[in-house]
């Protein structure tokens, strides 16, 4: 998921995933409800106000969540901590919004931060599982240019004839074959070499199909909102008891003797359970853990892709195959 979010919404879904919390609730997440604190023990923040829209009812802040239970205070692994003060601009103002939009469009800026409602952030989220199942998905507008162009013109065609099939603005000739270099490392075009030496312009191109991964087919991704139960699935792993769980999300379960465990016992016992510090830290020992795994991997995803892509076109300089 990290590997094909774009940049702006990586530290986003971050958080989702590290906190547990609802999308209205990190989108109406300020400053001033967010502590950094140098000290492990003390990186945290408070679930308090929350973005709603409602269709014809309105859009906007309301400064109180669904239930009073809703309003919570979650401890912050290291790693959520550092998402939190990339998107936080130094001397922010205490109302300021720590979760907005990169901007663009709509006569503002690119890179200025805007209120980010609740659809752009589960369209992000839904092209980010499309990029991750479909190859075609990841590429940028020339290599999706020049694929749409092969396709169109079948198979064993040379980058000059690729080239002429493209409408609008046509890139040169060492574009479209640095293109293609990229949709070879992506598995979607595969190149044969001409019977002559005639270096890389001389290849023959044809578009392949390339095997489509269904490592996400099982799962019904619908939105931002399914981040939330990864946290707690991640808790569960880990051996965070139910209550715990149930008090770091806001369910009511978690103080009111709601959840299954608690019912087993005495509803009284559970009103006096209250979560520690001590009870807090394998909380954030186990969310670090699990977004360690996904941070390493993430990163050497991307430059893999690029490096294959890069690797391709440098041995396609004198026709042969990489």
């Amino acid at each position: 998921m990290l590997v094909h979010t774009a940049p702006w919404f990586r530290d986003h879904l971050i958080t989702l995933v590290g906190t547990g919390m609802r999308p209205g609730e990190l989108l109406g997440l300020r400053a001033d409800r967010v502590d950094l604190a140098v000290d492990l023990a003390g990186r945290r923040l408070e679930v308090v106000e929350v973005r709603y829209e409602a269709g014809r009812f309105g859009r906007g802040y309301k400064d109180r969540p669904k239930s009073a239970t809703s309003i919570r205070v979650i401890p912050l692994a290291g790693p959520v901590a550092e998402a939190i003060a990339r998107q936080l601009p130094d001397g922010s103002p205490p109302r300021t919004l720590v979760f907005a939009g990169p901007g663009g469009g709509n006569f503002v800026p690119a890179g200025s931060r805007t209120a980010l409602s609740r659809d752009n952030l589960r369209r992000a989220y839904r092209a980010a599982v499309t990029r991750a199942s479909h190859p075609a998905a990841r590429l940028g507008y020339t290599p999706g240019r020049v694929l749409r162009a092969l396709r169109k013109a079948g198979p064993e065609q040379s980058p000059e004839a690729i080239r002429g099939g493209l409408r609008g603005r046509l890139p040169t000739t060492r574009t479209v074959h640095a293109a293609l270099c990229e949709l070879e490392a992506a598995g979607l075009a595969a190149r044969r070499p001409s019977a002559g030496d005639d270096g890389w312009e001389g290849l023959r191109w044809s578009a392949t199909t390339p095997p489509r991964d269904d490592s996400l087919a099982n799962l019904r991704l619908r939105g931002p909102h399914n981040l939330r139960h990864t946290f707690s699935t991640w808790l569960e792993d880990a051996g965070i008891p139910a209550r715990v769980i149930d008090e770091l999300m806001g369910h009511a379960g978690g103080r009111h003797g709601g959840g299954e465990l608690e019912r087993r016992g005495s509803l009284i016992g559970s009103r006096y359970r209250w979560t520690t510090p001590e009870m807090q830290a394998p909380v954030v020992a186990a969310v670090e853990q699990r977004l360690a795994i996904s941070l390493s991997i993430a990163p050497g995803s991307l430059g893999h892709r690029v490096g294959r892509g890069e690797d391709a076109c440098h041995g396609g300089e004198r026709g042969q195959p990489a």
